[in-house]
Parts: structure tokens; sequence; C-alpha cells
């Protein structure tokens, strides 16, 4: 009997001392501080990817905050991904200035190619000096960004060539004075990701305009882009979304065309952009409206 008892006694601590490893092991989000170039502390979380995992840089929306993105943390997790959310100078708790001062968003400057917004490519660089101090490479960062974020992102990336690839949600021509096509031009043939939604019938042209330069600029395989009913921004971020985009992070090369989700189901199409409020787009845009647009940003 004593015989038989030691070796399930000895397998039954084992299988404990392995459970207690496993959970001592378990990925835990942490509050973590970045400092900017210019000295701002930006508040954020950071979760840890899994081995061999990328980690997602969350870079949110003007007047908003990190909790944007709270619809997509467990899912991330979930795929063993890893994540940095931050909250932008001025926005969440990002509120204390270098001088020691409290700010916020609304004392900034829109306009202006030096102004705060523009400025805010230094918070994303702090995300990215923060991730390589803790072993994560180029190699294993997505950029995500929504609207200004997006525009950010597509930024940030193009003077850091190691980013592997973006995520761009509702991206635009102009946030801000925070330019979107000469970095998209730039980008390079990295895997890029632009989703939209065809019910804002300006964004939405933009949203085409944009996909154009990128098809060019990045190779027709690199360039990805979903295309929802409605939706703008943080409206475009589901559960259902956020199964999309993860797994065309495994495998960028999965969309290669225009995926019409929603928008197709709802009769949309690019050549037919849904009217939302007073906007009414009938028509797609004509390549004398490209490049009017392009002039006026330029």
């Amino acid at each position: 009997m004593t015989r038989r008892f030691l070796p399930s006694f000895a397998a039954a601590l084992l299988l404990l001392c392995c459970a207690f490893r496993a959970r001592a092991e378990e990925r835990m989000e942490q509050r973590v501080t970045l400092t900017t170039e210019d000295g701002w502390n930006l508040s954020g979380r950071y979760l840890p990817a899994a081995q061999g995992s990328p980690t997602l840089v969350l870079v949110h929306s003007q007047k908003s905050d990190l909790g944007e993105w709270k619809p997509w943390l467990p899912l991330i997790k979930r795929y063993g991904f890893g994540y940095l959310s931050m909250d932008l100078r001025g926005h969440g708790d990002s509120f204390v200035t270098p001088d020691g001062s409290t700010t916020s968003w609304r004392s900034f400057s829109p306009s202006g190619s030096d102004n705060e917004y523009n400025k805010m490519l230094r918070d994303v660089e702090a995300a990215l000096a923060f991730l390589s101090t803790n072993s994560v490479s180029g190699e294993q960062t997505v950029l995500a960004g929504d609207v200004l974020g997006a525009n950010l992102a597509i930024k940030a990336a193009a003077v850091h060539p190691e980013v592997a690839m973006v995520i761009a949600i509702s991206p635009v021509l102009n946030v801000n004075d925070v330019l979107s096509v000469n970095p998209l031009r730039a980008y390079g043939g990295r895997p890029l990701l632009m989703i939209g939604g065809a019910g804002q019938g300006r964004q939405y042209k933009e949203l085409q305009l944009l996909n154009d330069i990128a098809r060019r600029a990045c190779g027709k395989e690199n360039a990805a882009i979903i295309v929802e009913a409605r939706g703008f921004g943080p409206k475009l971020i589901s559960r259902y979304n956020v199964r999309r985009v993860l797994d065309w992070i495994r495998n960028p090369r999965l969309p290669e065309i225009v995926e019409y989700s929603s928008a197709a189901a709802a009769g949309f199409s690019p050549e037919t952009p849904a009217a939302d409020g007073e906007e009414q787009e009938g028509r797609p845009a004509r390549p004398e409206d490209q490049n009017e647009e392009q002039n006026q940003e330029n």
C-alpha cells in the first residue's frame, strides 16, 4: 500500500507545483509611466506578450483616453498578444506638463506643424522606447490607432521602419494638422490594415484616397482594408472587429483585397457610400477630387 501511495503522492505534488508555477507566470497587466523626449510623463498600461507573440501599441483618438481600447483587451490577451496603451499628453491621466503644471487637450492649438498634437509623435516614440527596454523588438511591434491615433501610428511607422505593421482605424487626411498622406507614401513595403465606415461620406472618401495611396506605397499585397456599414473611430471597435484584426496580425496576407463585412450586408459598397446625418456622398472619389485633396493637404 505504501509503495503504491508514494509515487501517486509525488505525482500529485509535481502537478500542484506546476500549477503554482503556471499561475505565477500568468501574464498580468501592469500600470506603467512612459517618459517622452520632451519631458511628459504618460500614464499607461502594459501586458507582456506570450513568448514569440507580438505587442500592440494602442494609440487613442483625440479628446479620449486609453479606456477607448477596453473592448479589445481581453481578446488581445486570449490570443497571447501583448499590449501597451497610454493616455496621450493632455488626455486621461497624462495631464502634468514637463514644468509641473497641469493642462488638457482643451488648451492645445489645433493648428501648426509643431503643435502639441504633432508632438504626440513623441508619445508614440516613448512607447516604442519602453518596449525596447523590455526586450520587445520592432519586428514584434504593431502600432494601432484611432483617427488621430491612426495618423500618429502611420507617421511614427514612417520614421521607424523597424515597426512591423500598422492598424489604422478611421485614418483621415488631417487631424489638427497631423497629416497622413506624406507619411503614408514613406511607409514602405510593410503590412498595413485600414478600417473605416461607409456611412461617413467625407471620411469614407478620404479612406478611399488613403487606401489608393497605400496600395501604391506599400504594394497591393501589403495593403488591406475592412469596411463596415457605419461607425467612425471608436464606434467601429467591436468584438467582431477585434477577432478579424488579430487574425490579420497573425497572417497579414489573408485580406489581400478589400473586405466588406456589414457594409456589404447592408447593401453599401465603395461606389455608393451611405449618407450619415447631413452628409450625402453618392459617388466615389474621382481622380480630380483626389488630386484636389492632395493639393489641399500639401
